[in-house]
């Protein structure tokens, strides 16, 4: 099931229960660094005065933005449920394809584009697009997960399943799209331990999954507390001046 199919992209998140789900989990039982607040850093160093929010999801991060940084924040979505989820925050956002952004070329500071890009089917277009957007010297952060995320608990449930095929927007060939569009591209690389206390945790979790939830009911039963080992990439473009 490749996650830049656009019919399973628009049924995940026409509501927000299971996005809301493994987030909850994901926040409550990390140990270590949590590759949101070190993608979160990697705007704030920019110091921006305009951020533009691609793929906002309910607007938590983006709300952190606006009160942390004091900048004026744009945010998008493709979902209509997710952009009225941000709305009722009173966040400024819109329904928008991340493969034609709704804004003026050198419009932003800085592009943030968390854990999304590998769900757009014109991935080349949707780089292309932040990079228009972007005023000279502006920044892009893009994230994504390793291929081996979570490698832990895929194996604790032995489905027996081929290997998922790679995002499309990866931690390997990430920096090489960028690359195509931005001077300069650095990748930061964030490990850290989900500690999940029992069995049921697990299962919630597996449950929460766009692409693995059926496989829930084959978690088998933990007796101690279960680590596993989340892995993303932070790339951080910059345009130049």
């Amino acid at each position: 099931m490749k996650l830049d199919n656009p019919l399973l992209v628009r049924w995940e998140y026409a509501s927000e229960e299971r996005l809301a789900k493994r987030n909850s989990i994901f926040r409550a039982l990390i140990e270590g660094d949590n590759p949101e607040d070190v993608a979160f850093d990697a705007v704030a160093e920019a110091q921006p005065k305009r951020l533009l929010d691609v793929g906002c999801g309910p607007g938590d991060v983006t709300q952190r933005f606006v009160d942390e940084l004091g900048a004026h924040v744009c945010a998008v979505d493709i979902s209509a449920r997710m952009v009225d989820l941000a709305k009722a925050r009173g966040l400024d956002a819109q329904v928008a394809d991340a493969e034609h952004l709704p804004f003026a070329a050198d419009d932003f500071d800085c592009v943030f584009a968390a854990w999304v890009l590998y769900h757009v089917p014109g991935l080349e277009q949707a780089i292309a697009e932040c990079a228009r957007v972007l005023r000279p010297g502006g920044r892009l952060v893009a994230t994504c997960y390793h291929d081996d995320n979570f490698s832990e608990l895929w194996k604790l449930i032995d489905d027996g399943a081929e290997p998922q095929e790679p995002l499309s927007f990866n931690s390997e060939n990430g920096g090489d799209l960028l690359s195509k569009r931005f001077e300069r591209v650095e990748r930061r690389d964030v490990e850290a331990t989900l500690i999940f206390p029992t069995t049921e945790s697990i299962r919630e979790f597996v449950a929460s999954t766009i692409d693995r939830a059926h496989l829930a009911p084959r978690v088998p039963d933990v007796v101690e507390p279960f680590r596993v080992t989340t892995h993303h990439a932070i790339f951080v473009a910059e345009q130049p001046r």
